[in-house]
């Protein structure tokens, strides 16, 4: 059973209709699938690990497609490898066809992308699933502009500070050099006084073994946290954002699919985007249960001067990113 599938039924195990749907979706495409795809090859990359959202949520989209698609065609699966890879040949011929992009890793290309991180917000609310569903259009077509096509958007779990010492205070955190993942991120912690940088997940490793960075700002997930827990023994849940994750594929290779992997496409994608959502909150929990079993020290009590900082400063830089694009549709509370 696929990894997403697995936990979203563990929350949803009741929903019949649901899976009913899924089964007759799928039995539909294989009714035409079967002699489709004979030549077909493709290539797609990730800069994650297979155990982190973006390479989990890779792998997870062509295991659908290809069951549903037919197996006479290949896709080869490339993890940990060069980001740039994907975006240097999007309107080229050959090399990679696409992959799993962090969203925020964008923003150099097109400043649409410096909301490719939604607030966290309380739950009761429901509001980063709403939030991403407001401006989800604007990353389809900033990524059609580069050449791909979007074909799901699932999230990261929260991030949070990992750190070699107790923050338990903004002092204390300001005093600190911070790894960031966006420009937003880096403008928020550098009003709290921090030295942010903003660093990719592939050189994060290097900065950690040069001792360029006295915390970190990122979800752990998966193999990532036990990484991040071999240089830090603290780490703060801020639920500071929600990252997300594009899994996007070349307009060019999408056009010389055949149909039939096309319309599983079509299929696969929101399927892999619907459950990455249903079990967010799943999948921080066991998050933070696996920090802990590593022995990392998880902060009960988070500073209520910093926590609000972190909201009004993030909402404020937010909301003039938005106003600068004139995105007023977009234009949502950070809390």
């Amino acid at each position: 059973m696929h990894v997403a599938r697995q936990l979203s039924m563990e929350i949803q195990s009741d929903d019949l209709v649901a899976s009913i749907a899924y089964t007759a979706s799928k039995l539909a495409i294989l009714r035409t699938c079967s002699e489709a795809g004979k030549n077909m090859h493709l290539r797609v990359t990730t800069e994650y690990p297979r155990t982190v959202v973006p390479g989990e949520a890779m792998w997870e989209l062509w295991e659908l497609v290809r069951d549903v698609g037919g197996t006479n065609g290949t896709v080869d699966l490339l993890f940990e490898a060069n980001q740039d890879a994907v975006l240097r040949v999007a309107r080229q011929d050959g090399g990679v066809d696409g992959g799993a992009v962090f969203g925020a890793s964008l923003a150099s290309r097109a400043r649409e992308f410096e909301l490719a991180a939604v607030p966290r917000g309380r739950a009761e609310q429901g509001a980063p699933e709403d939030d991403f569903k407001r401006f989800n259009r604007i990353f389809e077509d900033a990524l059609f502009r580069e050449g791909f096509r979007l074909i799901a958007t699932v999230p990261m779990p929260s991030t949070g500070l990992w750190s070699r010492h107790e923050i338990d205070s903004v002092a204390k955190l300001g005093a600190m050099r911070v790894r960031t993942y966006d420009p937003v991120s880096r403008e928020v912690f550098e009003s709290l006084g921090c030295r942010a940088v903003v660093t990719p997940f592939a050189r994060l490793g290097d900065a950690l073994e040069a001792g360029e960075l006295d915390a970190v700002l990122a979800s752990g997930d998966g193999v990532a946290g036990e990484r991040l827990s071999r240089h830090f023994s603290h780490y703060l849940p801020v639920a500071y954002s929600i990252p997300l994750c594009f899994l996007v594929l070349r307009d060019s290779s999408y056009r010389k699919l055949h149909r039939c992997w096309q319309r599983a496409l079509k299929w696969a994608g929101p399927e892999v985007q619907f459950q990455y959502w249903s079990c967010h909150s799943t999948r921080e929990e066991m998050n933070l249960k696996a920090i802990q079993r590593r022995g990392v020290r998880v902060s009960e009590n988070r500073p209520r001067e910093l926590m609000e900082d972190l909201e009004r400063k993030g909402d404020v830089v937010r909301r003039r990113v938005i106003a600068e694009h004139g995105w007023k549709d977009v234009l949502v509370p950070f809390i």
